[in-house]
């Protein structure tokens, strides 16, 4: 596992990831409620709405949402901690997904319930170099 600190947005790169759950509103759009999933809101019209028709009808995994752009969950509820076996499924199904493409990864936001990064890290030891986890700023 590669690690970098830069602007996800303004690095380059094939694909960048958004953290996600598997939460929606009664509405059906997605929540994203993290600093990231905020800004990719703002960025890219009807972003929550897309995720969340995904999430509906395929489940809460690696999604593409836009060209250059996936999900990558990592809890299943926006309120839940970091889950870890999600997340280690997530970093298979990117994997798999993007093959050798540079792909930018962003360290999971963390609150005080959450693994520390050093079991975040191990769960994510196993990708290839191509894939780079960025802690964004």
């Amino acid at each position: 596992m590669i690690e970098k600190t830069c602007n996800l947005w303004l690095e380059s790169a094939t694909w960048r990831c958004i953290p996600t759950s598997g939460a929606t509103t009664p509405d059906g759009s997605a929540i994203l409620d993290s600093g990231l999933g905020k800004e990719a809101v703002q960025k890219f019209f009807n972003l929550d709405a897309d995720l969340g028709r995904l999430l509906t009808s395929c489940g809460n995994h690696v999604h593409e949402l836009r060209p250059g752009l996936l999900s990558f969950p990592i809890k299943q509820y926006h309120w839940s901690g970091v889950n870890l076996p999600i997340l280690q499924r997530s970093a298979q199904e990117l994997a798999a997904k993007v093959g050798t493409a540079k792909t930018l990864l962003p360290r999971p936001p963390l609150g005080p319930t959450d693994p520390p990064w050093e079991e975040i890290a191990k769960a994510l030891a196993s990708l290839p170099d191509n894939i780079i986890v960025v802690d964004h700023k």
